[in-house]
């Protein structure tokens, strides 16, 4: 790969970004969160067809116009005001930063060098993004009125349930043996990064049904199901307790690859309440004394 050639693209990429971000902030709204998540979501579309016909300094330029627009949506949808406002521009955020990881996640092991880290580390950046949507939108749920509780309620149960594919494809990624060194780094990162979500996923949809109106309890009820199925079918064989977790440890159904280091410091709250039945890996925090 040609690193001047792509960095002086980047650049072009990154100066053409810029009157689109500055315009949009004159004006923060629903409507200008909007705009730069079409924005997004356009880029996101071309890098996964640019992969597909093996374009990776092409699909490098849009991965940046992705990073660019939904961090202008992100900072837009911060500037938002009125309670509902805000929380239906931070929805429009938490999905977009979901598709990103769910794309990218699945295009990892497709495209070589460069494009190949960055694409890596934009997984972990984008789980870690989605995480603060979420948040936001959670704290911002119960000052909803009732109807609004409910959509929104719908939508962090929907998001909340779609790590399972993502931690799979990181995985198959690394096991891949087309992931350079350096990408290997950035996935084992977007891995714990991924795992340490689902937790919270499940900690944060408990915290939230029994305060939800009942059109929404049933929604969030299924999501907190969903989601311990995947922890189960993920981590349901453990290991023994006592043991030391190490490379070729087969967790459940989703074989840990080869010289994968199983993370010791995934971001688990230690007050999570863990479902019946579902046995907890001890090299996880608080795992082994069950």
């Amino acid at each position: 790969m040609n690193r001047s050639k792509l960095t002086a693209a980047l650049a072009a990429t990154a100066v053409l970004a810029v009157p689109a971000a500055a315009s949009a902030h004159a004006k923060s709204s629903t409507q200008s969160v909007r705009a730069h998540i079409r924005n997004a979501d356009q880029a996101l579309t071309m890098v996964a067809d640019l992969v597909k016909d093996n374009k990776d300094v092409a699909a490098a330029i849009q991965m940046v116009q992705n990073r660019r627009q939904t961090q202008a949506a992100t900072r837009e949808a911060g500037r938002v005001r009125g309670r509902s406002a805000r929380a239906a521009a931070m929805r429009l955020v938490a999905q977009q930063r979901d598709d990103n990881v769910e794309t990218y996640a699945a295009l990892v092991d497709e495209v070589a060098g460069d494009p190949q880290v960055e694409m890596a580390t934009a997984v972990a950046s984008n789980v870690n993004g989605r995480e603060k949507a979420l948040s936001t939108l959670t704290g911002l749920l119960p000052t909803l009125p009732a109807q609004a509780q409910a959509a929104i309620a719908r939508a962090i149960a929907a998001i909340s349930g779609n790590s399972q594919d993502e931690v799979a494809d990181i995985v198959t990624a690394l096991k891949s043996g087309q992931v350079s060194d350096a990408a290997q780094s950035a996935l084992n990162t977007a891995l714990t990064a991924a795992s340490g979500a689902m937790f919270t996923g499940v900690n944060r949809l408990q915290g939230l049904v029994a305060g939800l109106p009942g059109p929404a309890q049933g929604p969030v009820q299924n999501a907190i199901n969903r989601v311990t199925g995947i922890l189960q079918s993920l981590f349901g064989g453990g290991t023994q307790s006592g043991a030391t977790a190490g490379p070729g440890v087969v967790t459940g159904a989703l074989p840990i690859p080869s010289g994968l280091p199983i993370p010791s410091n995934l971001p688990i709250p230690s007050n999570l309440p863990i479902p019946s039945g579902l046995p907890i890996p001890s090299f996880l925090p608080f795992g082994g004394g069950r």
